[in-house]
């Protein structure tokens, strides 16, 4: 849905709740930031951003949030994001990552309708809100494994208080919503003059359905949920389910990644479906220690080019004073069918002497390239300083280990794919909230 339409829609369903004119409801402002700095020790770009030069891209978000009264029961919320944007390495762009309407029946039923997010992740409503949390950045690993939670659509929460005090609440997420979107996939040398080398940004439509069962007491936090997401390119093109492989002599041959290609056809679909599931938890533990951590794993039904992944991470938080330093180790992974095509496909299969070999060849490699994979591994150390209840200091040196390779690594034009290789990542951020 187009944001225009998006807010017309809201404006339509707050006026047709709204008793009294607008001016009279209650209106409350607030707003979040982070200004975050990153540089590695390598040439490369890591995690689209990440070099040895240093950048604030790569953690720099602003947002502003407004919520209106409308009612006993009605309210609406508009929060605007700025942040580096999803269709360009190059640009910023503001975006409305919350805008809806909600109704409150009773204090057990909540509604809410417009653009909501999808509580994928145990810290999917602060994620962005920096200032929340103690870590410089939650797991890239982990919270890199969908490419949105925001949708627009339809959330229904159930609450139920526990206990005689009333101080653990368990409650139920079901939602289902849409979402246009922007995948970047990077590729090494593109195949010119068709494709030139670097980032690519696709259009796709994503469709989310799901549940989320969370658990909160003030030691406690548990969420586990289960989501099934459809997503089709925009522009209508179908998604290869494999590639053919085409002989051309004894022992020799190429795989058909295009049906513009000599072949028997590559077989297509015009939607994925993906499985996720998610189970994650916060729990304190006395004497000023934490733990958190997450498991993710999104399972691919329909292609055996896509992403189809197990994350995994876990922190240990310290409380000393203003001070809360933190360690905490992360890992993400896709199959070994995955990284066998992802072989296949990007060595030359065809000798420089037959012709067409080196176009052949080019294509073959993008076609690898373009598959979502990830076999790697961090460990961060760094910690938090409270400057204020509403402002955090940060700082943060992570290793991270790229095994066979890493679709977060940009590997330059020209050069091999990046594998076995270590990257040291020191990060400082100041965060705020207000």
């Amino acid at each position: 849905m187009k944001p225009h339409r998006l807010l017309g829609l809201l404006a339509w369903a707050a006026a047709a709740a709204l008793g009294t004119p607008a001016t009279a409801q209650d209106l409350s402002w607030s707003g979040f930031g982070t200004l975050g700095y990153a540089q590695s020790n390598r040439d490369h770009t890591y995690q689209r951003y990440i070099d040895h030069s240093g950048g604030l891209e790569r953690d720099t978000v602003f947002g502003v949030q407004a919520d209106w009264r409308l009612g006993p029961q009605w309210s609406a919320t508009l929060q605007l994001k700025a942040a580096p944007s999803l269709k360009s390495d190059s640009r910023w762009d503001v975006v409305p990552a919350w805008a809806f309407v909600a109704w409150r029946p009773t204090n057990d039923w909540l509604l809410r309708v417009g653009r909501v997010r999808a509580p994928l992740y145990l810290y999917s409503e602060s994620m962005d809100v920096g200032q929340t949390h103690d870590m410089a950045r939650l797991p890239t690993e982990l919270y890199s494994v969908a490419p949105t939670t925001d949708i627009d659509g339809a959330y229904v929460t159930r609450s139920w208080a526990l206990g005689e005090t009333g101080d653990r609440e368990l409650s139920l997420d079901a939602y289902h919503g849409a979402a246009n979107t922007t995948a970047r996939f990077w590729t090494r040398d593109g195949l010119p003059p068709v494709e030139p080398a670097g980032a690519q940004f696709k259009d796709v439509h994503v469709e989310l359905t799901g549940l989320a069962l969370t658990l909160r007491q003030p030691d406690l936090v548990l969420r586990t949920s289960v989501h099934q997401a459809r997503t089709r390119q925009r522009n209508g093109q179908a998604l290869p389910v494999r590639f053919p492989f085409v002989p051309v002599g004894p022992g020799i041959g190429y795989y058909q990644v295009s049906n513009s290609l000599p072949g028997p056809g590559v077989p297509t679909v015009g939607t994925i479906g993906n499985t996720i599931f998610s189970l994650g938890g916060e729990a304190t533990l006395g004497g000023g220690w934490r733990v958190a951590g997450e498991f993710v794993r999104n399972q691919q039904h329909d292609t055996e080019l896509a992403s189809d992944t197990k994350a995994r991470y876990i922190a240990v938080f310290r409380q000393m004073g203003k001070f809360t330093p933190y360690l905490s180790v992360a890992r993400l992974d896709s199959p070994a069918r995955s990284f066998d095509w992802y072989q296949r496909l990007t060595n030359p299969s065809l000798p420089g002497f037959i012709p067409g070999a080196a176009q052949l060849n080019a294509a073959q490699r993008m076609a690898g390239e373009s598959i979502w994979l990830a076999d790697q591994h961090s460990v961060a150390v760094g910690s938090s300083y409270a400057l204020s209840p509403s402002m955090k200091l940060k700082g943060e040196w992570m290793r991270s280990r790229i095994g066979q390779m890493s679709r977060l690594v940009d590997t330059p034009p020209g050069s091999a794919t990046v594998s076995q290789q270590s990257i040291d990542v020191w990060s400082i951020n100041l965060n705020f909230a207000f």
